[in-house]
């Protein structure tokens, strides 16, 4: 481990539907110091790198949180409601334009979000096998339908194997949130345009979701027993 250095990191480009709904779409960078802390920069362009100042530790998980800040009238999209783009130092270490960057993906969300709650729970992550559990996620349809608590649950412990990276609970939804095309927070699940004004879902993991139409509407979704349910987002 090192002290405190600077690290350029490269945002992805994000999903065309989420740049028609949300034109202002930012970033929060995070990631950590020497002390465990959380070290945080704003991105407003995913076109340039940001510069964010973290410790230079191996398996370091680097998050990208977008967010949407408020207009006159309302509506601010808080860091943490849409799903992170993510990647690893060193392993998500690229050349762009001459020079080192952190290249994060949203494929790779899900890997750095595990390593980071891996890391805030005080797992020792510097002998982790960190591009291993980036593979074994690239390959799922989609990571953000797999157990992630239990996931850095294990690492934290220990005792994480690749067996331990489960499916969570789903269900095919119906639902009336009106006429559009929607999608929810997850950027690697496509918009699904309304029959109408009722949508159907397919495979979406049990909790709290939102879902989002091309114009901006936001709902809560909640998915479980009783059955699915709507509510004002977001």
């Amino acid at each position: 481990m090192q002290p405190d250095q600077s690290l350029r990191v490269l945002l992805p480009e994000p999903p065309a539907w989420w740049q028609i709904a949300f034109p202002r779409l930012g970033f929060r960078v995070a990631s950590r110091d020497t002390a465990g802390g959380v070290v945080e920069v704003a991105g407003s362009d995913w076109r340039r790198p940001v510069l964010l100042t973290c410790v230079r530790a191996a398996n370091l998980p680097i998050l990208a949180w977008p967010c949407v800040p408020a207009p006159r009238d309302g509506g601010a999209i808080a860091a943490g409601v849409l799903r992170p783009a993510g990647g690893v130092f060193p392993t998500s270490l690229r050349s762009w334009e001459g020079e080192a960057v952190v290249e994060l993906t949203w494929e790779d969300g899900a890997a750095a979000l595990v390593l980071d709650r891996s890391w805030s729970a005080g797992a020792d992550l510097s002998r982790f096998n960190a591009a291993r559990l980036v593979s074994f996620l690239r390959v799922r349809a989609d990571p953000w339908t797999v157990d992630l608590d239990a996931a850095a649950q294990q690492i934290a412990l220990g005792t994480f194997t690749a067996w331990d990276l489960d499916g969570l609970s789903s269900e095919d939804v119906c639902v009336d949130p009106g006429a559009g095309t929607w999608f929810l927070e997850d950027p690697l699940a496509p918009p699904v345009p309304a029959e109408g004004t009722r949508l159907r879902l397919k495979g979406v993991p049990r909790g709290t979701h939102r879902l989002f139409s091309l114009h901006g509407t936001c709902w809560r979704l909640q998915v479980g027993e009783p059955g699915p349910l709507l509510a004002p987002g977001p």
